[in-house]
């Protein structure tokens, strides 16, 4: 039996509203306050750094980082910006987005980077190799054929199969899942879901899934083959939209 406890850091740091922990062989975290100051955590001195700040109004909506580089996709007034950053903060390319990001996943040389429309943009995923210096994303438009004319579906979260060549991407207003191909950049299926969902975890070794609702605050199982609601939580206390599955 495994024995856990809470441990508060010695450190103050800022309020995150973004915040990953990268697989690196030195412990370190990285976190973007709301008002998008980006900092580093040497979990080793418990020391924080500030790496920079954004030149214009504009929030972190999305985090992920490796041994090499952090990777971020922001919101502004002009649309979204999506950037590769060494690990000492200074930046070493970037992709404007004419939609608005949303989320941003790091799958080996992949940034997955779902986007929700303005009033002259479509929304869509924008798939980056970060292999190259300075990438230019394939972009997949998402067409939601359920939602009322004028509406996003607002494509929010991705998961990815063990493969690496399958995603699903999460359309929290569209009630829907997209199945994209990550080798050709294609849409390969639609899933209709028919409730809100926030974030999609694969369950290992299966062809199941657990969705997360803000909307609803509960759990979907959900069959990934069809696309059915096998079962919902039943529960009235508000669940974090971020959940871990552990095989």
């Amino acid at each position: 039996m495994i024995n856990q406890s809470l441990y508060s850091l010695p450190i103050e740091i800022p309020y995150p509203a973004q915040f990953i922990l990268p697989k690196t062989t030195t412990p370190i975290a990285y976190l973007a306050e709301p008002c998008g100051n980006l900092h580093r955590i040497d979990l080793t001195t418990m020391s924080l750094e500030l790496l920079g700040a954004p030149a214009a109004k504009a929030s972190c909506v999305g985090l992920a980082a490796n041994a090499e580089a952090i990777y971020t996709a922001w919101e502004h007034t002009a649309g979204g910006t999506v950037m590769g950053l060494g690990t000492a903060g200074t930046i070493t390319w970037q992709y404007d987005i004419a939609g608005i990001p949303t989320n941003i996943l790091l799958v080996e040389d992949r940034l997955i980077v779902p986007f929700t429309n303005t009033a002259f943009t479509s929304e869509g995923i924008a798939l980056f190799d970060i292999s190259k210096n300075c990438p230019s994303p394939a972009v997949v438009t998402i067409q939601c054929p359920s939602c009322p004319s004028g509406l996003a579906a607002y494509p929010c979260h991705a998961a990815v199969a063990a493969d690496n060549k399958t995603a699903y991407i999460v359309n929290e207003d569209g009630a829907s899942v997209f199945v994209i191909d990550l080798e050709t950049a294609q849409v390969i299926d639609r899933l209709t879901i028919g409730r809100s969902l926030s974030r999609l975890y694969l369950l290992p070794d299966t062809h199941l899934a657990i969705g997360t609702s803000n909307l609803f605050a509960d759990l979907s199982l959900i069959d990934l083959t069809g696309g059915p609601l096998l079962a919902i939580t039943n529960t009235k206390r508000q669940l974090l939209s971020t959940i871990a599955i552990l095989p």
